[in-house]
């Protein structure tokens, strides 16, 4: 469980997560503040609360992918915006619109992390569960017959091999190779600078 937490701790999300805070807050002149940080690691991080139902029914229901709640970008993203708008104007009026593009671009990086998935990402779900891949800046489309390959390799594979829990999390959480450690490396480097220039006792000295 640990290396799992680890494989998290250090994962590509929440690189984005760090490098989201630091460009939003750099570009809209606000400064360093850990709970808006921890608001973009958490809107990195926010589709996939779709495991926990996951979790309890794919026994049930036999479920592959945990992409089934957190996963319709065109919806969410457009829940995300306008639950954001209507939290940040109760909560902090004064950076409603930093904190809506703080949160809903967080969620769209997740969304481009996902997207790298070889077997591509369903950019128009819910209204369509057609996926689609990026290969040399070029958008293609999933053929139906690779999808159903994988899906059935998957059923099979899980048929006889039971997982518990720490597998089902285990399986996605990316292995960390030194690439995923460079740029989380970079990412807090920027946060580091960033708390350097815009905390109060830069500006004293």
């Amino acid at each position: 469980m640990l290396s799992i937490l680890v494989r998290i701790l250090f994962g590509i999300d929440m690189a984005l997560g760090l490098l989201n805070y630091v460009g939003w807050s750099w570009y809209m002149g606000q400064r360093f503040d850990f709970f808006l940080l921890l608001l973009s690691i958490f809107a990195t991080h926010f589709p996939d609360v779709d495991m926990i139902p996951y979790l309890l029914l794919r026994r049930r229901y036999q479920l592959i992918s945990h992409w089934i709640i957190g996963h319709h970008p065109l919806l969410i993203l457009c829940v995300v915006a306008v639950a954001s708008f209507y939290a940040a104007s109760a909560w902090l009026p004064n950076k409603a619109g930093y904190i809506v593009g703080l949160v809903t671009s967080g969620v769209l990086l997740h969304f481009l992390h996902d997207g790298m998935n070889r077997m591509g990402f369903p950019w128009l779900s819910p209204f369509t569960l057609t996926r689609f891949r990026f290969r040399r800046g070029k958008s293609l489309i999933v053929p139906r017959s690779e999808m159903d390959e994988w899906l059935n390799h998957w059923k099979n594979y899980w048929k006889t091999h039971p997982r518990t829990v720490a597998d089902e999390v285990s399986v996605r959480a990316e292995p960390l190779g030194y690439g995923h450690l460079a740029f989380w490396g970079v990412a807090f480097l920027f946060l580091v600078i960033f708390m350097a220039r815009t905390m109060p006792s830069y500006e004293s000295n």
